[in-house]
């Protein structure tokens, strides 16, 4: 077990994002290239990206199924770890899809449920992300 004090992520984290915080890391492993870097490590870099969150997605599902609160936690944060490495992966800009896509789920209101999730009303509108 890491120590709060001994972590050094831990304390940038008073500082930035969890984004930012993933990509830090992406950044001290050597996990970050760029398309025009190497365009084979660039592809293998998403692959495995991908793998790692059908991975997670599966042992959080199993977490679940098991009732084990504490697993669920630390899987469904892993989810999220490496949705952001993927996202890093590609260049995006965290940060701003996620307010985007805010921005996008707020616009469905007013709204009305359909089997338990929110429809789409009237005002919605889709998020603009292809300059990400």
């Amino acid at each position: 077990m890491i120590l709060p004090y001994t972590n050094p992520f831990l304390k940038q984290k008073m500082r930035t994002s969890n984004s930012q915080l993933v990509k830090a890391w992406m950044q001290n492993a050597g996990q970050l290239v760029t398309r025009e870097q190497n365009s084979d490590a660039y592809v293998d870099l998403l692959e495995n990206q991908m793998t790692y969150i059908e991975e997670e997605f599966y042992e959080l599902l199993h977490a679940y199924n098991n009732l084990e609160r504490s697993e669920v936690i630390k899987e469904a944060t892993d989810v999220l770890w490496v949705t952001y490495g993927l996202l890093h992966t590609m260049g995006v800009d965290v940060e701003q899809a996620f307010v985007r896509l805010t921005d996008s789920n707020v616009s469905k209101l007013p709204f009305t449920y359909k089997d338990g999730k929110v429809q789409k009303g009237p005002n919605y509108k889709k998020p603009y992300l292809n300059d990400l």
